[in-house]
This record gives C-alpha cells, sequence and structure tokens, in this order.
C-alpha cells in the first residue's frame, strides 16, 4: 500500500511516496544519510547535491557490480543444471543396462 513519509537525509527534510513499510523506508533512510555526512566529512567542501550525486554513483557502481556478479552465478547455474542433467541421463542408461 503506497504510503506518504517525510524523511530527512543530511538536514534535508522531503515526502516520499512508497509501498515499502516504514522499518524499511527508515533503513533506507538511515542508509542514505550515513552516506551522504560520510563524503561530507571526508570532503568539507563537498556541498550537499555533490555528496548526493556521489551516492548515486557509488550505489550505480554497486548495482552493476552486483547484476555483472549475478549475471555470471546464473550462467554457471545454467551450467551445473545441464551437467546435472547428463549425470542423471547417464545414472538412467546405467541402470537400464544393469537391471
Amino acid at each position: 500500500m503506497r504510503q506518504k513519509y517525510t524523511i530527512t537525509i543530511a538536514d534535508i527534510e522531503m515526502n516520499v511516496i512508497s509501498d515499502e513499510s516504514p522499518e524499511a523506508v527508515e533503513a533506507l533512510v538511515g542508509l542514505v544519510d550515513r552516506k551522504m555526512r560520510e563524503i561530507c566529512a571526508a570532503s568539507k567542501r563537498c556541498s550537499k547535491t555533490e555528496a548526493a550525486l556521489l551516492c548515486a554513483l557509488d550505489y550505480c557502481s554497486e548495482r552493476i557490480k552486483s547484476q555483472r556478479k549475478l549475471k555470471a552465478l546464473e550462467a554457471k547455474l545454467a551450467m551445473t543444471e545441464a551437467t546435472l542433467e547428463e549425470v542423471l541421463a547417464e545414472n538412467e542408461e546405467l541402470k537400464a543396462q544393469i537391471g
């Protein structure tokens, strides 16, 4: 169910609408707020806008890495499933030869 939330990230208050639970929204807000504060603390000349853009870039970078890893794992799984099917078929053939 869509719900309106008033959130604050890096002292910037805004309203958002989300299907997520209040706990999920709070966790996400906390994560982004901490990341922005870390970026701002590391560079005193970094504006909140720049920190937000750096957070977005970091998120996109991690997402791309995760997508690549997922594709690699899906490929490995497909190969493993194919191998399993071959082994099961071979096993059935051997059972037929024996019995």
